[in-house]
């Protein structure tokens, strides 16, 4: 498959259920075109009307073909087959940030499931510096990762799966 996704099942079922919304709202956005054209308002406004609702119908259908395209190259990473003591896609995980004397709970997933929206565990991408920094780390590990604000150490306390 070209250019596989690897994505956890959570993050495959929530994309799925975007990709469900997204023609629901191109649905309505199709039936509101032919309210508009069918009401007996004014030329102008039905005009103004109609190209507002073509406008939101192009980028929801470009919404859609992302969202078709990323699933139909998805692959689910099953829990059942990933090792328990390393960190892997789907990993949740417990970091001590000790220059602050703090834990951090994260769950590292794809680029493409990140929900900067999502409620409960934080999630990293796999592509970004503290996600790569992760992939392949054990318990009891310590790592540094440089960002924009600086150096940042941290240990691994805990891995566990979604």
């Amino acid at each position: 498959m070209p250019d596989e996704l690897h994505v956890t099942r959570e993050g495959y079922e929530r994309l799925q259920r975007s990709l469900d919304k997204e023609r629901e709202r191109r649905e309505d956005t199709v039936a509101s075109i032919a309210s508009t054209v069918d009401d007996a308002m004014d030329l102008e406004n039905r005009s103004l009307n109609a190209a507002q609702l073509h406008s939101d119908l192009s980028s929801i259908e470009a919404r859609i073909l992302e969202l078709e395209d990323v699933l139909s190259r998805a692959v689910v990473v099953e829990e059942g087959n990933l090792p328990r003591d390393e960190i892997t896609l789907g990993s949740v995980v417990v970091l001590h940030d000790p220059a602050h004397d703090r834990e951090l709970e994260v769950q590292l997933v794809s680029a493409v499931e990140v929900n900067a929206l999502a409620e409960g565990v934080t999630q990293v991408s796999d592509d970004s510096p503290v996600g790569q920094a992760l992939l392949g780390r054990h318990r009891g590990e310590r790592f540094t990762v440089s960002l924009e604000s600086g150096e940042v150490t941290y240990t691994v306390r805990r891995i566990t799966t979604a």
